[in-house]
């Protein structure tokens, strides 16, 4: 889902800003974690001959976050004792910020009254991605040389499923397809 703002210099040129939301969204072309993606997005557009037909290009940020959590009974690696846990949560979270560049082509009419409609499509071409931020966490009152010994070994896929995830989204070149409606002052 996205919303933003146009602007039409002339007849011939448009520019504007589209803010973009993915809601979070396991995809498993891309990999196990669940993931959520935000974009802004600085446009230029060209109108050749005046009219509705335009293509142009954008630039912007991409943010992509993952998550994957996994409950993991650790009776097996630590003997129980008095108040402690017998299964604990792993979390692993990460997130990638990427340059995009975004050519595109469409249609956008503009009624009299102001009301417009328009459909556009192209591609989001990751250009600089940036470095994976990533942190994980265990629940549970567990020491760390515990953790560190027994459940790091078993708990490291799940670090790197999220890793694997964001790093082929973010270096994913993603189509991109717009139907437009708003208001053209």
């Amino acid at each position: 889902m996205n919303i933003g703002g146009t602007i039409k210099l002339a007849h011939y040129f448009g520019a504007g800003l589209t803010l973009g939301l993915i809601p979070n969204v396991r995809l498993s072309y891309y990999g196990e974690a669940e993931v959520s993606y935000q974009h802004l997005d600085f446009y230029g557009r060209i109108y050749p001959g005046g009219g509705s037909f335009f293509f142009g290009a954008g630039a912007g940020y991409v943010t992509i976050e993952g998550s994957l959590s996994k409950t993991m009974d650790i009776t097996p690696y630590v003997p129980p004792a008095p108040g402690q846990p017998s299964s604990i949560t792993y979390e692993s979270k990460g997130s990638v910020r990427t340059l995009v560049l975004t050519p595109v082509i469409g249609f956008l009419h503009t009624f009299g009254s102001g009301f417009s409609i328009g459909v556009d499509g192209g591609i989001q071409l990751p250009i600089a991605p940036s470095e994976i931020e990533f942190e994980s966490r265990v629940s549970g009152d567990l020491p760390q040389p515990i953790i560190d010994q027994y459940l790091t070994p078993q708990l490291t896929p799940t670090d790197e499923a999220v890793r694997s995830t964001l790093e082929t989204i973010g270096r994913t070149p993603l189509p991109t397809f717009n139907l437009r409606l708003g208001w053209l002052l």
